[in-house]
Formats: structure tokens, C-alpha cells, sequence
């Protein structure tokens, strides 16, 4: 089955300007095109563009998917150089997902803070005061 532009923006919820950034910029195959050279996405496109939105929802940069592609393209003899870039982005995934966690652990332990200065009537405090309440709660 063949896609108009418009109906693969509406399936991969990317704007057509992004669907054409993503071929102009070789994440994706050159696209075909009908006979009006209106473009058309076959399912093995949608996929590839999937595969792509996957990679930049891991905050994969456009230069290392440009590489991932070029090293798919090339076929098995590449796996170990593409186990080792997915590898590195694994890495960085897992320290900014402990930065994350670290964040989302002060955000409970402000609102535990916040719920005990209320239910203590604690009123007017001045953000130093407010500081040092927090840390010896801690």
C-alpha cells in the first residue's frame, strides 16, 4: 500500500516538512513519487521513519542516525559498529535517566516538605528559613 504525504504525516504524527527534512537529510530512502511527482510512502517507508523517530525520542543526534542508517545500509557486515554506537547511546540513556530519577526524588521530597510546612502552619517564611527547614528534614 502506497501513502500520500499527507496520510504519512497523520500516521507517524511528523509534518510533511519533517517527512522531507528526514529524506533530504538521508535518514530515510529517497521516496518515490507518483506520476504528478507527488511523493508516495510505502509501508517499508513508514517503518523506516518509525525506526527514526525512535532513535530521536532517545535524544539519538541526527549525525549519529545519519550514521546508523549508512551502517544498516551496508548490511551484517556492520553489526558489531552498529551494536557499539547503540551501545554508547544505551549508556548515556541510563545516566540521564539517573538524572531524571535524581530530579523526580527532590520533587517528592519538596512536596513531603511542602505538605508538613502547611500542616504546621508555617507561614512567612523567608527562603533561607524555608532552605535550612528542608535540609534538616532531609
Amino acid at each position: 500500500m502506497n501513502y500520500t504525504a499527507k496520510e504519512a504525516s497523520e500516521i507517524t504524527g511528523l509534518s510533511t516538512a519533517a517527512l522531507r527534512y528526514y529524506e533530504k537529510e538521508g535518514l530515510i530512502q529517497p521516496i518515490c513519487r507518483n506520476e504528478f511527482g507527488n511523493r508516495k510512502y510505502s509501508e517499508e517507508d513508514i517503518t523506516w521513519v518509525q525506526m527514526i523517530q525512535c532513535l530521536r525520542s532517545a535524544n539519538v543526534p541526527v549525525k549519529s542516525i545519519k550514521m546508523y542508517v549508512k551502517l544498516l545500509l551496508e548490511g551484517s557486515s556492520t553489526i558489531d559498529q552498529r551494536i557499539n554506537l547503540i551501545e554508547e547511546y544505551k549508556e548515556k540513556m541510563i545516566k540521564d535517566l539517573e538524572c531524571i530519577q535524581n530530579g523526580l526524588n527532590l520533587i517528592h521530597s519538596k512536596l513531603s516538605f511542602y505538605e508538613k510546612v502547611k500542616s504546621q502552619n508555617c507561614i512567612d517564611l523567608t527562603y533561607l528559613d524555608e532552605w535550612k527547614m528542608f535540609k534538616e528534614s532531609e
